[in-house]
């Protein structure tokens, strides 16, 4: 079973974590023999065969070979060759069309698994940066520069320099549950840490935040 292994300087024991999409973590002091860190893993494989399960489980309800969720609308895929019909990638009802005629058959599915990327990125920065400004005057606060980054473990983020940084996979989910994470990361510009009082501030623009956070604990997963 592969895993990464990495010594925090604060560690005191052997611990794991699972991260998407099926990395698993070992954190251990510097000194751990290997025979201790392998023993430790084959103490926890049902655990972690588990966990890769259900990260499996939760990508699948996002896309699959047929499928995609969009804003929270899942679309079929429709694989198209046909130089007369709109070329690119477009939804059309209730399907995503993907039409490269001019691609030859043994790189066609690579380059359309990367136009696909460039079709998400895209459609997520128009939504985000829409939504962060609408959402940035109704709270009465500034921000300097938004980044959109696919990051392992975060939804967003916002430094202390007031720039936010957004997960561009966040294109998957619903609205309300986008609109929650902008919340989240704008009440930092007011509020520094996760205190009552920023719950608060939270509560004040996102009444359901509690629903959508948990939405994002049960469903959400990054791709990296």
């Amino acid at each position: 079973m592969k895993y990464t292994l990495r010594h925090p300087s604060r560690v005191k024991r052997v611990t794991l974590k699972v991260e998407p999409p099926d990395q698993i973590i070992i954190s251990a002091p510097k000194r751990t023999s290997k025979r201790t860190i392998e023993s430790f893993i084959e103490e926890n494989k049902s655990w972690i065969k588990d966990q890769l399960r259900k990260l499996n489980s939760k990508k699948n309800q996002v896309e699959s070979k047929t499928q995609i969720m969009i804003f929270g609308r899942m679309y079929q895929k429709h694989f198209l060759s046909d130089s007369s019909q709109p070329l690119g990638i477009y939804i059309n009802h209730n399907s995503l069309i993907l039409n490269f005629p001019h691609l030859k058959s043994d790189h066609q599915q690579k380059k359309i698994d990367q136009e696909l990327i460039i079709f998400l990125k895209k459609s997520a920065r128009i939504y985000l940066q829409k939504q962060l400004s609408s959402y940035a005057k109704l709270m009465n606060v500034e921000y300097q520069a938004l980044t959109l980054r696919e990051q392992k473990t975060r939804w967003g983020s916002c430094s202390g320099q007031d720039r936010i940084s957004l997960n561009w996979r966040l294109v998957h989910y619903p609205p309300s549950v986008i609109n929650y994470v902008i919340v989240h990361e704008l009440a930092h510009l007011i509020q520094r840490n996760h205190s009552r009082q920023f719950w608060q501030i939270v509560a004040q623009f996102d009444p359901d935040y509690s629903e959508h956070r948990s939405y994002l604990k049960k469903h959400g997963i990054t791709f990296q």
